[in-house]
């Protein structure tokens, strides 16, 4: 619901750009609930994250689009939530907590919804971002951590934020601005070299 809320607020640069956080934040939650320790290069690429989000959020300032990416950094504490839930209790199966979570945030939006506004021809695109590509995409990521190792998948997770910007520039025109440019490819390169000496750590 969050991420809906934030696309309708900031641009979709700006709004994926926040989703960069997501691997450090994991960290930190990590650290707390589950006694994971924080290893040095991680805190490193969490301070060059840092500015670069801040870089971002000077873009967005100016922008008008602080409100969207505040609203996206709690889609990050839910992902990052989400990632130490699924660590901690390995032996459960998500799939059902995915149809859950559909179920409750339904509830939570039925007040909110017009359904009358709805015409048939938007009816395919509602399908195909809802049980299509939403709900499908979390079946297929939870899938792929059983598949392989964890550092592969958030290194590929990590294109969402590249290419998402990417599409909606192609096909909507909406061209981010000079420091979102300039944080993102800060914060995206941090994010995969964080994930690129985990694996290394991991492979020794």
């Amino acid at each position: 619901m969050s991420f809906i809320l934030a696309l309708g607020l900031a641009p979709v640069a700006n709004v994926l750009l926040m989703f960069g956080a997501t691997p450090f934040i994991t960290a930190l939650l990590a650290r707390v609930f589950l006694g994971e320790p924080i290893h040095s290069h991680t805190i490193l690429t969490m301070g060059a994250a840092v500015v670069g989000l801040g870089i971002s959020v000077a873009g967005s300032v100016q922008a008008g689009a602080l409100a969207g990416m505040a609203v996206a950094f709690i889609v990050v504490l839910c992902m990052s939530g989400n990632y130490v839930v699924v660590r901690h209790r390995r032996d459960v199966g998500m799939a059902p907590a995915i149809w859950l979570a559909g179920v409750i945030s339904g509830l939570i939006a039925l007040p909110f919804a017009e359904p009358g506004n709805v015409t048939w021809q938007q009816v395919p695109w509602l399908l195909a971002l809802s049980p299509g590509q939403l709900a499908g995409g979390l079946l297929l990521y939870m899938a792929s951590l059983k598949r392989i190792p964890a550092g592969q998948a958030a290194l590929l997770g990590l294109l969402e934020l590249v290419l998402g910007p990417v599409w909606v520039w192609l096909f909507d025109g909406e061209k981010p601005d000079d420091l979102t440019l300039f944080g993102g490819v800060i914060v995206i390169g941090a994010a995969a070299a964080n994930v690129w000496l985990d694996s290394r750590r991991a492979a020794r």
